[in-house]
């Protein structure tokens, strides 16, 4: 019976006999699991499965897989990776009701409830016990998502659950119908045999149609790459054929563009990354939860002392109606951002509030902006309008404008919240923070590289991360990926009778915190100066923040009665890029990539892996959304340094890659020039 079938009978009746066993004895105990992790040789083990439906075979191998780990834990297998598919993906609510039936299952279902995001395309990672459990969820057609799964040359999937009764029984008697399901599956199958490791095994289920259409799909499976055993009827339904296979002398490549090429650390075990802000914190977070032990150089005596240090940093997606790169990346990074935080949050206190951010549709331009975003037609639960007067409810104060509203938005302040992820780090035994070691230079010898601090200092570590902000220009490596300082000053005010009512974070031209219970302040700004590394208060600056408030607020009074007259203020300088996307991955060797790209345009069909300083990658670029995005930078860089799945489709990870730009214009016909 597929979790299809089982989710029908657990929402629509009271039939208490159905069990986990009915779904998972299929899978799971056939599959010798328990004895291939005992045997298993790599850290983490991946599944991948078809469909989630109620996420019972997860759940199940989550459970077993924790017993297994209880059981033996000196096992080299140490983390589960559980990939799955879903077209039509419940609700929360119906996904909280059909688990309830399995309270043996509540230690996990209880944190997939958690973090269960609303219907949006594309994958979405969530992370159970602190890394012990990941599953990666696409949201899509399967034949539209599979594709865009990213894998190596190796292959990323260790077990196959596949379930091939969806060619419903009323389509027997339908040639057309039935055989453009099977021509679609054996599209999946395809791309279930690229993703598939030498020696990953398969246990397919499916209806028997008839025999001509069972050795269709037999012989799809064996032309991708499985060697199949003799299929049987499955015990607990006769009604459906089970089919058994594995890999062997797998002769599938990676499945991404030379010039978007990922790859891993030769060597994870020891990482130092340059930086101090939320972005290093975040990646050692996610470096540590693999085992991977870190060394975190800091030119601050403290974190979080450059762009991350400001007391209130706004909370919500970077959103358009188009379904382009920004979106989709936006979209799961936010929702990861969430999860992350408030796992985070479990361990440490840090100021944060999710009180939801409202954007005012304030002028022309605004209106024209969020119209288009609209037109995305995204889940509620994610944004949805408001009009005048829901708006004056909603944030509690007058603006006399529509606007949108992100429900799942909020504040948090950066700084706290980057200190509170490096003393949770630290408490794990795994991360060295070195502070007031300024790294200026970056050298490779004897496949290692050798950092160089401002005294003369010298370290050396297998794999660097480059993740300092606007100094990143600072290192020859990377000082061509085209990203720039922007300085941005954020004013702090005191509250007021009409201030301390707000109830949501306001985004015009500009954002206005709400009250900061501690501080008893708010934060307005914020200012923006390209290519300025300027840090010292600004009085024009400081005016212009109220201004614009007033500017775009203009018929209300308590705007006007904004207090700014202490010359309260943060400046700070943030690394940014054109597209609005940061620059994360593999740093290419420019000089060879114009080189071996030059003829690219024409070219491309026999176009060789871009060339790349070995495991020297960079994380930078993440402009004035950077507490939205790095949570999940962070566990994409991690993912990848790893050799583990990574949590976005491949669309958006060519848009992230830092060599895109080059690449872009040089498969255009365009030239680049040689650095100076």
């Amino acid at each position: 019976m597929s979790d299809k079938h089982i989710e029908q009978t657990v929402l629509n009746s009271n039939d208490n006999r159905i069990s986990p066993s009915h779904v998972c004895d299929i899978f799971l105990p056939q599959d010798g699991l328990q004895e291939r992790w005992k045997a298993f040789t790599r850290r983490r083990f991946v599944i991948a499965e078809t469909g989630f439906g109620t996420g019972l075979s997860f759940l199940t191998a989550c459970q077993q897989f924790t017993q297994f780990r209880q059981a033996n834990p000196t096992a080299t297998v140490k983390e589960l990776h559980f990939i799955s598919f879903e077209q039509h993906p419940l609700t929360k609510s119906d996904l909280i009701k059909a688990t309830k039936k399995w309270p043996e299952f509540a230690h996990f279902s209880q944190q997939l409830h958690a973090h269960y995001p609303p219907a949006v395309s594309d994958c979405h990672r969530i992370v159970l016990d602190d890394g012990l459990l990941t599953l990666d969820l696409w949201f899509g057609d399967i034949t539209d998502s599979i594709p865009q799964v990213w894998t190596n040359d190796d292959g990323i999937v260790d077990a196959w659950f596949t379930d091939f009764s969806q060619i419903e029984a009323a389509d027997i008697h339908q040639t057309t119908k039935s055989t453009a399901a099977l021509l679609k599956s054996k599209t999946i199958i395809k791309n279930i045999a690229i993703l598939a490791r030498e020696n990953s095994t398969i246990k397919a289920i499916t209806s028997v149609l008839n025999t001509h259409q069972q050795s269709m799909l037999e012989q799809s499976l064996t032309e991708a790459g499985f060697e199949m055993a003799e299929s049987h009827s499955h015990s607990n339904n006769p009604t459906h054929h089970l089919l058994v296979g594995s890999v062997r002398n797998r002769q599938h490549q990676a499945n991404s563009k030379p010039w978007f090429t990922r790859t891993s650390a030769t060597d994870a075990n020891d990482v130092a990354i340059i930086g101090g802000g939320v972005a290093s914190a975040t990646t050692v977070l996610a470096l540590i939860r693999r085992g991977v032990n870190v060394t975190l150089y800091c030119a601050d005596s403290l974190p979080a002392e450059g762009a991350s240090g400001n007391r209130q940093g706004a909370v919500y997606p970077l959103l358009n109606g188009s379904n382009d790169c920004l979106t989709r990346f936006f979209g799961p990074a936010f929702f990861y951002a969430r999860q992350f935080v408030e796992q985070a949050a479990m361990n440490s206190t840090f100021s944060h509030d999710w009180c939801g951010v409202t954007q005012l549709a304030w002028d022309e331009k605004s209106t024209n902006k969020i119209n288009k975003m609209l037109s995305g037609n995204f889940p509620q639960e994610l944004v949805h309008a408001l009009d005048i007067e829901q708006t004056k409810q909603k944030t509690a104060i007058t603006s006399n404008f529509s606007s949108v509203y992100y429900p799942f938005g909020g504040w948090l302040c950066p700084q706290e919240l980057t200190r509170a992820l490096i003393r949770q780090a630290q408490d794990t035994g795994r991360l060295t923070l070195k502070s007031d070691v300024d790294i200026c230079g970056l050298k490779s010898t004897n496949e290692q590289w050798q950092l160089t601090d401002s005294t003369g200092n010298q370290f050396t570590h297998n794999t660097v991360i480059i993740a300092n902000g606007h100094r990143f220009s600072e290192f020859e490596q990377a000082k061509q990926i085209p990203a720039y300082s922007v300085r941005g000053q954020v004013s702090h005010i005191p509250t007021n009778d009409t201030l301390s009512t707000l109830k949501t974070v306001l985004c015009y031209d500009g954002y206005l915190t709400p009250q900061n219970t501690i501080t008893k302040t708010h934060c307005i700004g914020a200012s923006y100066r390209r290519n300025s590394a300027d840090l010292a208060f600004c009085e024009i600056e400081h005016q212009d923040n109220k201004q614009r408030l007033v500017h775009c607020i203009p018929d209300a009074e308590w705007p006007k009665n904004v207090d700014i007259s202490a010359n309260q203020s943060r400046a700070g300088v943030r690394c940014a890029s054109r597209d609005h996307l940061p620059f994360v991955g593999n740093i290419c060797q420019y000089e060879a990539l114009i080189e071996q790209y030059k003829d690219l345009r024409d070219n491309q069909a026999t176009a060789e892996t871009v060339p790349i300083y070995a495991n020297l990658y960079s994380i930078v670029g993440l402009g004035s959304r950077g507490l939205s995005s790095a949570p999940l930078l962070g566990e994409l860089l991690a993912s990848q340094i790893c050799g583990d799945p990574l949590p976005l489709p491949h669309t958006v990870l060519n848009a992230l890659h830092p060599g895109r730009m080059w690449v872009r214009r040089l498969v255009r016909g365009k030239q680049l020039g040689s650095k100076s």
